[in-house]
């Protein structure tokens, strides 16, 4: 597993590179809050990253929320703040993790695991809540060509004294010869009767 380790201080570089050290976990890079460390993760594009710090602030916040938009690593984020809002502001930033004070490496490895699994029902969520937005976009488009289809039917079958199976098959037949969809050829069909009138 590669796993970076972002550290606000010396000490907590130290301290956490040797819990990681006892459970058994090599820290294949780490960098100062004082580095571009966002830049540089990006690039890194860790397994798993840790952040180290005293405090979590809005900056961090803001971070994490864009680091989720350009890649995907687990993250847990190590704090000695006793804010008790500070684990609720860093698990709605992006974080699948927060602990507060002191970790033992024995627990460390539950954590881990916790973290990555909890990484996968989010990833897995959001997969599942992107396939409803394209779904329903995909609904949005098809009713928004039936109101169409049938407006252009109107059309159609006032103009030229059309049924409307016979304003529907010519819209067809139009969507075959042109290659369009037959909800553009519709829209095409209105935007030429409001012209025309």
């Amino acid at each position: 597993m590669n796993i970076t380790l972002v550290y606000d201080n010396i000490e907590h570089q130290n301290l956490t590179a040797i819990l990681f050290d006892e459970a058994g976990y090599t820290v294949n890079q780490t960098f100062s809050t004082d580095s571009p460390w966002f830049t540089l993760i990006i690039q890194e594009s860790p397994d798993l990253l840790v952040i180290s710090i005293d405090k979590p602030d809005n900056d961090l916040y803001k971070q994490l929320t864009l680091l989720r938009e350009k890649i995907s690593p687990s993250v847990i984020v190590l704090t000695h703040s006793t804010d008790h809002h500070v684990i609720e502001k860093t698990i709605l930033a992006g974080a699948d993790s927060c602990i507060v004070g002191k970790l033992s490496f024995e627990r460390l490895k539950s954590v881990i695991n916790i973290a990555i699994a909890r990484h996968k029902v989010n990833l897995k969520r959001d997969e599942e809540i992107m396939e409803l937005k394209q779904e329903v976009e995909s609904l949005e488009s098809r009713l928004s060509d039936r109101i169409d289809i049938d407006r252009a039917k109107g059309v159609l079958m006032q103009s030229y004294n059309m049924n409307e199976n016979d304003a529907y098959n010519s819209m067809r037949n139009m969507a075959m010869d042109t290659g369009n969809k037959i909800g553009e050829v519709a829209r095409n069909l209105i935007s030429m009767s409001k012209i025309l009138n």
